[in-house]
């Protein structure tokens, strides 16, 4: 095992489990800071804004808590405290669902809409400018990260 922690030329199976888990847990802590700094301005966490994106992504006919609770991996309570929350900013509307007045459906609220995509395009803008052009990282290693990340997620039972 390599004692340095530069392992950009070290073949991988020269790299420690222990050491290959720091980096990823240290990258994942640069990333969150750099997200949510700027998430901040826009008075939202990482995960609302996770949400908003999953609302904003169902449409105008919306999404169902119980699927939203599914693609964030988190409870219902949790998810309906923040719906309640982003809903009280705004942001998002509820709605009874036509064929089932039980079910309650999220969307985001259309005057919302274009202030959802300026933050994307911001967010964008944000990491690339504090994170891949800092670091040197490529469209190609960027996508080559990604990529990899949906693979793991798609072969878990997540």
């Amino acid at each position: 095992m390599p004692k340095s922690t530069d392992f950009s030329n070290i073949d991988i199976s020269q790299v420690a489990t222990y050491q290959s888990g720091i980096v990823q847990a240290s990258a994942h802590r640069i990333i969150n800071r750099v997200v949510s700094d700027y998430l901040l301005i826009h008075g939202l966490t990482a995960m609302q804004w996770f949400a908003v994106g999953i609302i904003y992504d169902a449409g105008n006919q919306g999404i169902r808590l119980s699927d939203l609770t599914r693609k964030l991996s988190t409870t219902l309570p949790y998810v309906t405290n923040m719906v309640t929350l982003l809903e009280s900013k705004g942001m998002v509307r509820k709605v009874a669902h036509a064929g089932d007045s039980r079910i309650k459906l999220v969307s985001v609220n259309p005057k919302y809409k274009r202030t959802v995509e300026g933050i994307e395009r911001g967010l964008r803008d944000h990491m690339r400018t504090n994170l891949y052009d800092v670091d040197g990282i490529s469209r190609d290693e960027l996508q080559t990260y990604i990529t990899v990340l949906y693979k793991i997620i798609r072969q878990s039972s997540v």
